[in-house]
């Protein structure tokens, strides 16, 4: 595979750069995982060239990706980030020979004038980087890709036959990626096409030359490039290309209305987003599936055909973006199959009895997908992905153990399986590495006797897809893109004869057979798929629809020469070695940065030192004071971390500056020295149930004060050794913008110790509990906290003790911003103003959903969304001052979107405190820099 991979990526890069005119000036570091159950691929140009390649097949469904040799094919896509974003001008050059290709840092966030300076052409939209790729990685597959997709013109179709509102560029990033059941795939679907239409109206050349870094460009920004290129107002163009994509697919609409429509009838209007294969439960008269739709959790319900109600069967944590999960159903037993963890680390195989509720897990960590269960042998088959492969596998009732059948060639996956009901039969899906789809035919019990793998084709025409059988395994129905619509389609076992069930505007999918009358399907819409009923009657005809990319070909037939050849030869790797950290160390940043220390202002030097898989990880600042104000401030400040593999962390901080410090009247520049070590593991790491280890042991010297200078310690040389337990199982929907349903806990352990000279010790616990739920509408979340604490006092350590008080937020902020969900805040008293022994302490929040915009923008800056809060806490504690405090407050944050690429948000709280003998006002405006 290595061989292999490393052909793919010199086979596109070679073409690339003469496409580009690309020359490279680094390595390009390709870092292969086999961690999910699903391939994909991203890539970065900052702080170098990288690749991550998940080598899984890929997630199947719609052709929503359109390719042939996977690897080949998604290395030429994301080499197409690399050469674009890695291209610079004679500008961005000069200055990447001095401070190289920086990366922006929240603590030290004049890097991203830095990382604006020498990467100016990364700051574009994500649909303007999608875009150019898709287009490249079509033709370099010899038109393979998303470019001649059929899933881009379903859903540009359905967006001209539902008469639906098309996004401006602002609206698909601000808005309408986070409501839409297809998420960031927008970006790839508006991408694609806009770069097609320009093609087609432009030209192939001048659409390469609008992302090509010209030598003598002057950080204009994409907009400005494409007036110069282009010779037209961007905003202007993007309107007529959604007019001429509403004739074109008026023009396709027509076409199909040549044949009769197939009549539908809707079981519900109301989307139900992405879905599972569907199983009819006769005995029940309904249909169950699972579901991922905007605005609500994932999970698995009951569709009752009598009535159309549904009944929720169980919620489903961590649902794949397109399947969901992967289902089966033994509709004798009532055993319905799910799996979990879908894309996210391992899959886990469960079961759900639908009759009594309970549930268990069957497999874990198997990664098995593709379920399908035989209700005559109660057989449950499926495909395992591993090393990059798909093998089939089954498991015979009752469940003890997974058996492998075959293990396909790399690049040959296997999906959709459907076990006929006498459990003879099993049908699926073959993808081919030359991009051909099958709906094959085979024999189960050749295939468990360990036979050579043979199989029938039954139809390879229009990527067919989710087989599923008639009650008396007759016949064979599935869906399939032919006439470039997805329709239904029949074969009766016993003959050669196929019949199309179906033309319809939009598409139909995942059939299943309801009684000789009548198939279940889902129907597509923008907003999700739609149950629906069809009759189980052959169609008379079915007429094609034209591809955009078609036109793309008659104006640019160049384009068709791009193809990449696959020569005899392979690459021969002579010499291997293990890797190693260290000798690929690479200087990453090397910039002048300002910053603060209390009053004064400190100049230094920042840089960042790290190999390309993270096993080193370096962070250095180290400055001057200038401009002096106070004579016995420090001069010298440093400030550095070093990380292994993100599990160790090794700190040195003397008189540490702060960015911060130059804005806030509250100073985290802390005189004195710290050396700390801290260690991160984790116990659980199965998304969304996580649950981390973090301890540190620090020692402080020569310390004067603590907790923003606002605590004076009385030993200033000490110890602090602590570890904490931090357990998560938080889940969110598509449309939030913050956790809505799960558990936080947490337990800290803390001994304080001065000097041994003179040993003194003390000890505080303390831990917390946060609740969310979602309820009464959609994305309003309630978070109940409660948190509680014990201290072991002594007086000689009284920097050991409880310090509440306060929103936390200041003018300008690099922690998170809802900080008032902290334990030691509570907005209303000034910080720290209250020290405490032990204390208990409740809070009631509620979280209104989101507010989006898409109308407040200024060039590449606009507001994206609102977050507003209302809250209130109760606290008690053992202290010199009051024992009782309780608050209400609100805090509202604006969130704004710079560049594209990176965030800021604008915060402002109030809040009012009352407790034994009087009250307090407190407020705050705070802006955060970069993302929260």
């Amino acid at each position: 595979m290595v061989e292999h991979i490393l052909f793919s990526a010199e086979n596109s890069l070679k073409a690339l750069s003469k496409i580009f005119n690309y020359i490279p000036t680094e390595k390009i570091v390709i870092s292969t995982y086999d961690i999910n159950d699903y391939g994909y691929a991203a890539a970065t140009s900052v702080p170098e060239n990288f690749i991550r390649l998940e080598i899984e097949p890929f997630e199947p469904g719609y052709e929503n990706i359109l390719y042939n040799e996977r690897f080949q094919w998604v290395l030429s896509h994301e080499l197409v980030h690399i050469v674009v974003n890695d291209m610079s001008t004679n500008y961005e050059n000069a200055f990447r020979t001095v401070f190289k290709k920086v990366e922006p840092d929240q603590k030290q966030p004049i890097s991203v004038l830095y990382s604006l300076l020498t990467n100016y052409g990364r700051y574009t939209p994500r649909w303007h980087q999608e875009g150019i790729a898709v287009f490249m990685e079509t033709w370099l597959s010899g038109g393979f890709g998303r470019t001649l997709s059929n899933f881009d013109e379903m859903y540009f179709r359905t967006m001209t036959v539902d008469n639906k509102e098309f996004p401006n560029n602002v609206s698909l990033d601000a808005i309408y990626t986070h409501n839409s059941f297809l998420l960031e795939s927008l970006f790839y679907l508006y991408g694609t096409r806009f770069t097609s239409y320009l093609a087609i109206k432009y030209g192939a050349e001048k659409l390469l030359n609008w992302y090509k870094a010209d030598p003598t460009d002057f950080y204009g920004g994409f907009k400005s490039k494409f007036s110069n290129v282009f010779n037209s107002d961007f905003d202007k163009e993007w309107e007529n290309f959604i007019n001429e994509e509403k004739e074109f697919q008026s023009k396709n609409i027509s076409r199909i209305k040549q044949s009769d429509l197939t009549p539908i009838y809707r079981i519900k209007a109301k989307p139900t987003g992405w879905v599972t294969e569907p199983y009819f439960d006769k005995k029940n008269n309904s249909i169950i599936f699972g579901y991922h739709r905007p605005h609500h959790l994932a999970g698995i319900k009951k569709l009752n055909l009598s009535d159309s109600s549904y009944e929720e069967l169980t919620s489903l944590p961590t649902p794949s973006i397109h399947q969901v999960a992967s289902t089966a159903y033994d509709s004798e037993f009532g055993l319905f199959f799910y799996t979990t963890n879908n894309n996210q680390f391992y899959r886990d195989i469960r079961v759900l009895d639908i009759n009594s509720g309970k549930e268990k897990i069957l497999f874990e960590d198997y990664r098995i997908g593709s379920l399908t269960v035989s209700s005559s042998t109660h057989e449950l088959w499926g495909i395992q992905h591993t090393g990059g492969n798909a093998i089939l596998v089954y498991s015979a009732y009752p469940y003890h153990t997974v058996e492998p059948v075959i293990k396909f060639n790399l690049g040959d996956d296997l999906q959709d399986l459907s076990i006929s009901p006498s459990g003879k039969n099993l049908a699926a899906v073959l993808h081919k590495t030359n991009g051909e789809q099958y709906l094959i035919l085979a024999s189960a019990d050749s295939l468990k006797a360990g036979n050579p793998f043979k199989f029938q084709t039954i139809y390879n025409e229009g990527s067919p897809e989710s087989p599923s059988w008639s009650s008396d395994g007759k016949y064979l129905f599935w869906s399939a893109y032919t006439n470039g619509v997805s329709n239904i389609y029949r074969k009766n076992i016993n003959n050669d004869t196929i019949k199309v069930l179906s033309n319809n505007l939009r598409g139909l999918f995942k059939p299943i057979y309801l009684n000789d009358d009548s198939l279940f399907a889902f129907e597509f819409t923008t907003e999700g798929f739609v149950p629906v009923i069809i009759p189980n009657l052959p169609h008379r005809s079915l007429h094609a629809i034209e591809y955009l990319g078609q036109k793309i070909i008659q104006k640019n037939p160049d384009v068709t020469n791009w193809i990449l050849t696959s020569p005899d030869t392979t690459i021969n790797i002579s010499e291997r070695e293990d890797y190693n950290g260290f000798a690929n160390l690479k200087l990453q940043a090397f910039i002048p940065v300002i910053s603060g220390f209390q009053s004064e202002k400190v100049l230094g030097i920042y840089s960042h030192i790290i190999d390309p898989l993270f096993h080193h990880d370096l962070k250095l600042e180290m400055g001057f004071t200038i401009f002096k104000n106070n004579p016995a401030s420090p001069d010298f400040h440093f400030k550095g971390v070093y990380s292994y593999k993100h599990k160790w962390d090794f700190g040195l901080d003397i008189n540490a500056p702060d960015f911060y410090d130059l804005f806030n009247s509250r100073k985290r520049g802390m005189i004195g020295t710290k050396i700390r070590v801290t260690n991160n593991h984790y116990w659980i790491f199965d998304n969304p149930e996580k649950l981390v280890q973090n301890s540190e042991i620090a020692y402080y010297t020569n310390v004067e004060f603590i907790n923003d200078n606002l605590v004076r310690v009385s030993e200033p040389d000490f110890m602090v050794a602590q570890t904490n337990f931090n357990f998560k199982n938080l889940r969110r929907s598509i449309g939030s913008s913050d956790f809505e349903k799960g558990i936080n806990l947490k337990g800290v352990v803390m001994v304080f110790g001065s000097d041994p000279n003179d040993a003194q010790f003390a000890a505080q616990t303390y831990f917390e509990f946060d609740n969310y739920n979602p309820w009464i509408f959609n994305h309003n979340i309630l978070h109940l906290k409660l948190a509680a604490g014990y201290h072991n006092t002594n007086d000689r350590l009284f920097q050991a003790r409880f310090f509440f008080g306060g929103f936390g937020n200041r003018g300008v902020e690099n922690e998170n911003v809802k900080q008032y969900r902290k334990v030691f805040r509570f907005p209303g008293i000034p910080i720290y103003s209250l020290d405490a022994t032990r204390f208990l302490k409740v809070m009631v929040e509620n979280s209104i959903p989101p507010i989006r915009f898409s109308n407040f923008s200024l060039s590449q800056h606009y507001l994206s969304h609102i977050d507003i809060s209302f809250y209130s806490q109760s606290l008690w504690v053992k202290s010199s001052q009051a024992n009782l405090w309780v608050d209400l407050g609100a805090q509202i944050n604006l969130l704004f979107k710079h560049w594209f690429n990176l965030e800021s948000t604008l915060s402002a709280g109030i809040a009012k405190a009352w407790y034994n003998g009087g009250n307090n006002w407190e407020w705050f405006v705070s802006y955060k820099i970069l993302k929260n």
